[in-house]
């Protein structure tokens, strides 16, 4: 009878933890495990792009050019190379084709243009030149006589103007023209090249 009692007992207990569990487990709060997760990092590709650089070469100014001129003659002909110099420490852009002029106040004599070329900037490095070319007659065949004439040849751009010297002699040079204005001297003058000029 006792061993009865005590598996009843036994058994009751049994019940009661089994349902005491039951309980638990169904009434309280569900325990949630966070589980960290790794930070995404999104990696693009590096862009690479070449810096800009804005290099503006400025227009020459009278500062930094000189200009100069040799003549010679051959055969009742006189051709002087005219060379347009870049004295400064950086470069710079002059304006080439039909951008020199002849200067004068004599009413015979005409300036010729030998070429007719479209005007480009060109960047003129320190110390380089362009060259122009001009020809006028070593002494005109004239009923009326010669005398000298004053006469200047220049660079000319909308930026700056610059004479070019003769290398042999200052102030104006001298050229042999009709004491008559009605007999016509005139002078041909080639296009600021960035080659040498050739007769």
């Amino acid at each position: 009878m006792r061993n009865l009692i005590l598996t009843f007992i036994l058994l009751a207990i049994i019940a009661l933890s089994t349902a005491l569990y039951f309980l638990i487990s169904h009434f309280s709060a569900p325990t949630t495990v966070v589980v960290p997760q790794a930070s995404t990092v999104s990696i693009s590709p590096m862009q690479t792009q070449a810096p800009t650089v804005t290099s503006q070469t400025e227009f020459c100014q009278k500062n930094q050019l000189s200009g100069t001129l040799s003549s010679q003659g051959a055969a009742g002909n006189i051709y002087a190379k005219l060379e347009l110099i870049n004295n400064g420490k950086t470069p710079c852009e002059v304006v080439l084709g039909n951008t020199v002029y002849a200067l004068f106040t004599a009413n015979n004599i005409l300036s010729h243009s030998e070429q007719s070329v479209v005007s480009e900037t060109f960047i003129i490095a320190p110390g380089a030149k362009v060259y122009s070319q001009v020809h006028y007659p070593n002494g005109p065949q004239c009923q009326s006589g010669i005398t000298p004439k004053p006469i200047t040849f220049v660079y000319k751009s909308n930026e700056t103007s610059t004479a070019f010297v003769p290398d042999t002699q200052t102030g104006n040079l001298m050229i042999q023209a009709c004491k008559s204005e009605m007999e016509k001297t005139t002078i041909d003058i080639w296009p600021l090249s960035e080659t040498q000029v050739t007769p």
